[in-house]
């Protein structure tokens, strides 16, 4: 398998005196804020850990050295201990430094620091070794190379010295010392803080008459081990020991608490909440990072959700200079409250020849796509898998999609590298109008490229002839504006609302980060401001992407009439997803829209249209959804021996909770009472977590006493 990468910052005394008591009773209020929600979190985390197995408790402690803020926040919202028991698998897959063999080599090598720590540092601790501070620091760095221990000296207390080499790349000298010593002579041993504690701290100061200062106290530590006095000034070995230096010591010792953060990339849990039930075991922690854009754009009275991904990294499979791969694309958008609104699942095969695959080699490959979406506030995934290559890429996005008639004066920017004309009655992503538009996630454009603006006025109300539009280029890095511009709105209005921008030309632009906006102003009022940042590159690179992206038929079209009546439907507008589904209806038959407008009118609770839509399909498709709307129907209109030819033809292809528990209702109405037991204690057996269920079935059997 080949891999390859598609191209990738207020004054009198009287009231500066009240500022102060204001400012210091503010810092107060905050503390006590801070105080109590942090005592709260506490709180919450230990009554979540004491939910945990046992195995996973001691997994979680002795992971503490090495597990990423993110990691550790992720595993402690998961609610089953199969969730948990999955995660902890990943958690070991993703720190595999050979996962082409079958032993984690991390794993094995972690678990025998572990079993060290727990033989030579637990002694005379009331804590398991690898819970000791030494513990601690011996999980996270291994095996020093040099470990001195001065236990059984009178002058100072039991200590030990480590020596390590540092990885620079991880903000690690090259070389460095690590103290522990044991406090008073008894209990755990502690690290030890040069520059904080000092070298006194590490003598016991009842060996001498004279005061205990700094100079006595290296003069003890020379006289034991040069070294030992070096590092007790500093773990730096270069430090200079004429001097006292705590900042380099300091500096060490954060780099070192930091290594999880710096070391384990915890980028696969950014969205693991909402694609852990998506993702295989086996590839969850092949996680490939990606750049994405989503708009939310209005056009033909119908707002679209337009989405681009570019994987950093895309691997194909090469047989007989053939390359493929296979790719599982997931789009789910959910409400606030976790409820799916839309869902949809497909395969998307890649094949190149030995010529596309080479010519394509220096481009990001984007995903794009598009569909509409109603008025609401939501939560959008999508997840992109390579089946071939088993890793994956996801992301998520918070979307506020406005009424039709929201009042809104400007849509969002659309940054682009080039336009063409679309075939009429054709749409795709970030297609508007009659223009087809390409555009990149990353934002990236070339020192000599003309940036090109996309932009459309939404409203025209109470505007006047005098409105303005001001477009401003601004350095984020000098927050200087490299580029203004402003006209009369009506002078560059052009065909459906679009505001015909010239292209800006970035020849004369400085390298860097910018933020281009483009502001609505009416006399002097600003009317809306939308904004967007892009990267203006200090050499010539493929910017534009190799775009994979589906064709759809403009609207009213069936595909996306049905995505809104779904829409409507999970949303409970049930009325509105009757009416397009009975638009859709008339134009043309499609068993999917009929078995949705079943479904609508039960909702609605007009059960004889539903049963009559319900029957078309079942009999026109002998659809097993439909038979179930069928079944429900004859429940609701209490004809119960219909319903029960339907549920006693579904037990017989498959068994399903809710079939089960509909089939108990039907024979207990039919007065079969021994039947709708068994189908209950059935439905219990394969879901125990039903208390009504549960309680219906303890009252049918209390009747037979």
């Amino acid at each position: 398998m080949k891999t390859f990468k598609l191209s990738k910052k207020i004054g009198c005394e009287r009231l500066r005196a009240e500022g102060s008591r204001f400012v210091l009773f503010t810092l107060a209020f905050l503390f006590l804020v801070l105080t109590l929600s942090g005592n709260a979190f506490a709180q919450k985390e230990k009554d979540v850990i004491k939910e945990l197995t046992p195995a996973q408790k001691e997994w979680l402690e002795i992971v503490t050295p090495i597990i990423t803020e993110a990691e550790r926040e992720v595993f402690l919202k998961l609610k089953t201990p199969q969730e948990r028991d999955r995660f902890i698998s990943i958690f070991w897959k993703v720190r595999d430094t050979n996962p082409d063999t079958e032993e984690n080599e991390f794993y094995r090598e972690y678990m025998e620091r572990v079993n060290f720590a727990d033989r030579y540092f637990g002694i005379g601790s009331s804590k398991r070794g690898c819970l000791t501070e030494r513990g601690f620091y011996y999980l996270l760095l291994g095996k020093p190379l040099e470990r001195q221990i001065f236990a059984t000296h009178s002058d100072v207390w039991p200590m030990e010295l480590w020596f390590y080499q540092g990885d620079p790349g991880y903000g690690l000298p090259g070389y460095f010392y690590l103290i522990f010593y044991q406090p008073e002579g008894s209990g755990d041993y502690r690290l030890y803080y040069p520059g904080v504690e000092g070298p006194e701290k590490l003598v016991i100061p009842s060996i001498t008459t004279q005061a205990l200062n700094r100079s006595k106290a290296i003069e003890i530590l020379k006289g034991i081990n040069s070294e030992l006095a070096k590092a007790a000034i500093s773990y730096l070995p270069e430090d200079r020991q004429d001097t006292f230096s705590s900042l380099s010591s300091q500096s060490i010792i954060a780099a070192i608490k930091s290594l999880p953060e710096k070391k384990f990339s915890s980028a696969y849990v950014r969205n693991y909440l909402s694609y852990k039930d998506l993702v295989e075991v086996d590839y969850s922690h092949n996680y490939i990072s990606s750049s994405s854009l989503v708009r939310v754009m209005p056009e033909g009275g119908h707002y679209f959700v337009h989405w681009s991904v570019e994987p950093d990294k895309i691997s194909f499979a090469e047989v007989s200079g053939t390359y493929s791969a296979i790719f599982e694309l997931v789009v789910r958008l959910e409400d606030l409250k976790g409820q799916p609104v839309f869902s949809r699942t497909e395969e998307v095969p890649l094949r190149l020849n030995r010529q596309q695959f080479e010519t394509r080699s220096r481009q990001r490959l984007a995903f794009q796509d598009l569909f509409p979406i109603i008025p609401g506030e939501y939560k959008l995934l999508i997840l992109l898998k390579n089946k071939t290559a088993k890793d994956f890429t996801s992301v998520e996005f918070n979307l506020k999609v406005p009424p039709a008639e929201g009042g809104e004066y400007l849509s969002p920017l659309v940054l682009y590298h080039s336009a063409g004309p679309l075939k009429p009655g054709q749409v795709k992503a970030f297609s508007f109008g009659t223009q087809e538009y390409l555009v990149s996630a990353r934002n990236e454009f070339n020192p000599g490229e003309k940036l090109q603006v996309f932009c459309r006025l939404l409203s025209r109300k109470n505007l006047s002839p005098e409105a303005r539009v001001q477009l401003v280029l601004r350095s984020l890095d000098s927050n200087t504006s490299a580029e203004s511009r402003s006209w009369l709105l009506e002078d560059i209005l052009s065909e459906g609302s679009v505001l015909k921008f010239e292209p800006l030309e970035l020849n004369q632009v400085k390298p860097g980060y910018y933020r281009l906006e483009v502001a609505l102003q009416d006399g002097n009022r600003v009317l809306a401001s939308v904004k967007e940042n892009l990267i203006v590159l200090s050499q010539s690179v493929i910017t534009a992407p190799w775009v994979f992206g589906r064709m759809h038929r403009s609207m009213p079209s069936p595909e996306f009439l049905k995505i809104l009546a779904g829409q409507h439907f999970l949303k409970g507008n049930y009325e509105e997803a009757r009416k397009i589904l009975e638009e859709l209806l008339t134009a043309a038959e499609d068993a999917e829209s009929r078995l949705l407008l079943a479904r609508t009118l039960f909702a609605l609770g007009d059960y004889r249209n539903s049963l009559e839509q319900a029957l078309k399909v079942f009999e026109s498709t002998r659809n097993r959804e439909a038979a179930k709307v069928i079944a429900i129907d004859y429940v609701r209109l209490k004809d119960w021996a219909s319903a029960r030819i339907y549920v006693e033809q579904l037990l017989s292809e498959a068994t399903e909770i809710s079939v089960l528990n509909l089939a108990a209702e039907i024979y207990q109405n039919l007065g079969e009472k021994e039947k709708a037991i068994s189908c209950l204690e059935k439905s219990l057996s394969l879901l125990p977590d039903q208390p009504e269920i549960k309680s219906w079935l303890d009252n049918l059997k209390g009747k037979d006493k």
